[in-house]
């Protein structure tokens, strides 16, 4: 049975512990130039289908060809690109059979990651953070502000993420397949969809800000679930298993 939608204002829980500290593990160069493509696919500066050109790359990201390479190569062992002899880099298109795999992973990991958020939301200003990346999500009413709906989900995320505080989640997280999905979809979704998402994202923040760790994961599950149901009957009548 679904959640009902959330009637009252999130409420903050409350804490003074300090953070807990987390191990920062420097990345190199290539890692960092392959965040900043997947970001660029996340935003709409590269599509789907289109030829990654190692010169352009090198020029706008400033970094040598040999990085570039590399952070590519991180990419095609992502399932992001593929690469092709003679042609290079050309960012896929996931099938619909990509597309049920990674929600049911992604199911799996955010509902995690939200069930910590929960959990850690009274530590120091983490209620403070988590409210104010949820804000323009959660309150979008308007043709203009639900159009930002799927840009302003990029921060909720890593906000959530962060608050949950787990290096090992992060690890496996298969965050540039996620963008890839998203960007995907873009265009797909509707007001109505878009509608649904902000209510979805509603009761989820309730439910972290509340320190509701089991409602927390449900509802952040139900909202992967639901997003397979908006999207993959869009991409054909491909069997699901």
């Amino acid at each position: 049975m679904n959640d009902p939608e959330p009637t009252t204002s999130p409420r903050r829980a409350t804490g003074t512990a300090p953070s807990p500290e987390r191990k920062v593990h420097p990345r190199s160069t290539p890692d960092r130039v392959a965040d900043a493509i997947s970001k660029g696919i996340l935003m709409r500066r590269y599509t789907v289908g289109q030829r990654l050109i190692e010169a352009d790359l090198t020029r706008d990201l400033g970094v040598s060809r040999s990085t570039v390479r590399e952070a590519l190569r991180i990419l095609a062992s992502s399932g992001v690109v593929d690469l092709t002899p003679h042609r290079g880099a050309v960012i896929r298109s996931l099938t619909r059979e990509d597309a049920s795999s990674l929600l049911g992973v992604l199911e799996v990991l955010s509902g995690l990651a939200a069930r910590l958020a929960a959990a850690h939301i009274g530590i120091g200003d983490n209620a403070h953070r988590f409210e104010a990346a949820a804000r323009a999500l959660i309150n979008a009413k308007t043709p203009d502000a639900l159009d930002r709906v799927l840009d302003e989900r990029a921060n909720y995320y890593k906000v959530m993420f962060e608050i949950a505080a787990s290096s090992e989640l992060e690890r496996v997280l298969p965050q540039a397949r996620a963008h890839l999905f998203r960007a995907q979809f873009y265009h797909s979704l509707t007001t109505t969809d878009l509608r649904a998402m902000v209510a979805e994202y509603r009761g989820i923040t309730e439910a972290i800000l509340d320190g509701d760790q089991e409602k927390a994961e449900k509802r952040m599950r139900r909202h992967l679930q639901k997003s397979g149901e908006r999207t993959l009957p869009r991409m054909g009548a491909l069997p699901l298993n």
